[in-house]
């Protein structure tokens, strides 16, 4: 599923100027507009308090969740439409919200800081709906929840769920492999678990679950195995093998992408339901990382030929985001959108490095680190 969530854990904070400041509790957070040609409009989420924001998942309403430090130091979930920001856990010591579908279904994980096992919900207009004793992580657009839970049958292990209903499967151990555990990488809005477990050679290897039934991406006995990170819709699966590289599997067939000359290094990014796939790729000689789209038939550099770009999201209407940072400022690390071959920098006018995460119908969800070193979040709405 293209995924409205931050692909990966957030690696660094990234900048905010001093012009926006963190707005008190349930007050509206200040917004800021970059003036003049159609540029995005951009808005300061403001804390719960605290000085750090984390945003996590965007959907194509504006609806954003993460989490927020509150004022006396506590990580709270939490919800952020229509200008308010809302505490979903206001007794919990530890807490994020990890995911919401456009339906607005939010998915809560608590952390027990005690030591016990993460509590999970699914919240909406209707209700808190408990998941139980696993960690949740994301919710598709029919309302399924997938995460981990842990389980003990003589030594412990920990594998993805699928929660339809009220009703949960555990995937459990997968056939054939190695190893008791694996975990989850993506859930797409038909039920399906994309997973990486530890394959029959020892190797991590990735998986596709569908009704029950397992099946390993790519050959489960080649040296060296796979890592998948992307699952559309319609099927497609991105990743790449120690062995070969960046490929795509679809219904048993895998495709090998290739390296352009001078490269030797690819990172797999996000797949779309068309089987065209955005990944970065890094130059052998300067080591320069550059994004690139695979268009179904080779390699399309995306940004100014001058400058270093990571991307970190695409969409089904190829619109790409990510950070750059521009040869002619090498210490500045900006937000961009790629949108119809149009680069956009989003950071224009922010003081700082911001970086673009994840784009959901007519939004941009990003995160930024203020000089004094606070982290907020950021919701560009496009044009």
């Amino acid at each position: 599923m293209l995924r409205r969530r931050l692909l990966t854990a957030l690696a660094a904070a990234v900048l905010l100027p001093a012009a926006l400041v963190v707005a008190p509790a349930g007050a509206a957070p200040p917004a800021v507009t970059h003036g003049g040609h159609g540029r995005p409009h951009v808005v300061d989420l403001g804390s719960l308090g605290g000085a750090h924001t984390v945003p996590l998942a965007v959907n194509a309403r504006g609806h954003v969740v993460g989490r927020s430090l509150t004022a006396d130091g506590r990580w709270h979930a939490f919800s952020w439409q229509h200008g308010r920001m809302t505490d979903l856990t206001p007794t919990a010591d530890s807490a994020a919200a990890l995911d919401v579908n456009d339906r607005g279904q939010v998915v809560v994980q608590v952390t027990d800081l005690a030591g016990g096992p993460p509590t999970s919900e699914l919240r909406s207009r209707r209700g808190t709906e408990p998941l139980g004793e696993v960690a949740a992580q994301q919710v598709n657009a029919k309302g399924q929840v997938s995460g981990s839970v842990l389980t003990f049958d003589g030594d412990f292990s920990s594998n993805p769920f699928v929660w339809t209903r009220g009703t949960r499967v555990d995937l459990g151990p997968v056939p054939g492999f190695a190893g008791p555990s694996s975990r989850l990488v993506d859930l797409d809005d038909r039920g399906r678990v994309l997973g990486i477990g530890l394959g029959p050679e020892s190797f991590e290897l990735g998986y596709l679950w569908s009704a029950g039934t397992f099946t390993p991406i790519g050959d489960p006995f080649v040296f060296g195995g796979n890592a998948v990170v992307d699952l559309s819709d319609s099927g497609w699966v991105l990743g790449t093998a120690y062995e070969g590289g960046p490929f795509l599997w679809r219904a048993g067939v895998q495709t090998w992408l290739g390296l352009p000359p001078g490269i030797g290094e690819a990172l797999p990014v996000a797949v779309d339901e068309h089987g065209h796939a955005v990944l970065n790729l890094r130059s052998d000689a300067s080591g320069t990382e550059r994004a690139h789209l695979w268009d179904g038939t080779r390699y399309v550099p995306l940004g100014p030929a001058d400058a270093a770009t990571h991307a970190t999201a695409l969409d089904d209407h190829h619109r790409v985001v990510g950070s750059f940072t521009p040869a002619s400022d090498p210490s500045r690390t900006s937000a961009f959108l790629l949108d119809g071959g149009r680069f956009v920098d989003l950071g224009a006018g922010i003081d700082g490095a911001v970086t673009a995460q994840a784009v959901a119908g007519r939004y941009v969800m990003g995160t930024v680190l203020a000089p004094d070193g606070s982290t907020h979040a950021l919701r560009w709405t496009l044009r």
